[in-house]
């Protein structure tokens, strides 16, 4: 994610989020920072199985197309909404999980928990076109790679990546395996996580939760084994 995170200080989309819900550009940046951290860690879990990778990348496709950067009311209004709340939805599965990243970010950012629950779809959305940003080139290359569908294409590029990742079927050049890997790795990339396997996220998240010492030893083993071989 640090890579992101350097660009989030300023830009236009921080700026026209602190004139729509008016508060200081600092602490709307604070408040994306926030939020792109806890959505980049909840796509990189989601993208460890086919069927969530697909779905990122159908959701990609849609907020690219997304113009809500032109002015402040576009940023408040209810597509913007209704979108940002399809975001959340997608990436964290829960309100319980939105109202809580909304708290989070309310502490980090110095602000009052309601104004950023009112702002948390507008800044859902701008993590997303972040996200799809960072990754359009290398996405448009498999893209560019792909034959056409013909009567089974369901109008959309990204859809028709989406479905073809979610049947576990390859495209062009790509097999099944390496077109994952590649998709997988590009939004890793835009997002700032790292695009390791499922084996080694799993024993990554079991040695940061509190674990007994003998769990702890035998997952640190098993992650230095798969990093040296």
């Amino acid at each position: 994610m640090q890579d992101t995170l350097r660009h989030i200080h300023g830009g236009p989309d921080v700026a026209v989020l602190a004139e729509a819900f008016e508060v200081a550009p600092a602490k709307a940046a604070a408040a994306l920072r926030a939020v792109m951290r806890e959505m980049a860690w909840h796509m990189e879990r989601n993208t460890l199985s086919r069927v969530g990778l697909a779905d990122l990348v159908e959701a990609l496709g849609s907020v690219r197309q997304a113009g809500y950067l032109d002015d402040a009311s576009a940023l408040r209004g209810e597509a913007a909404c209704t979108d940002g709340n399809a975001v959340l939805a997608e990436v964290l599965g829960t309100k319980d999980r939105s109202r809580a990243l909304a708290a989070r970010a309310a502490r980090e950012a110095g602000l009052n928990g309601r104004t950023v629950l009112s702002m948390l779809p507008a800044l859902a959305v701008i993590a997303m076109q972040r996200v799809a940003a960072g990754a359009k080139n290398g996405l448009d290359a498999v893209l560019a790679a792909m034959p056409s569908l013909g009567r089974c294409s369901r109008g959309s590029p990204h859809a028709d990546l989406a479905d073809i990742l979610r049947r576990g079927c390859g495209a062009g050049p790509y097999g099944p395996g390496r077109l994952r890997r590649v998709v997988r790795s590009t939004i890793a990339r835009a997002a700032g996580f790292p695009p390791r396997g499922a084996l080694r996220w799993y024993l990554q998240f079991m040695l940061v939760r509190p674990a007994s010492r003998p769990v702890r030893i035998i997952a640190a083993r098993a992650l230095r084994g798969r990093s040296t071989a």
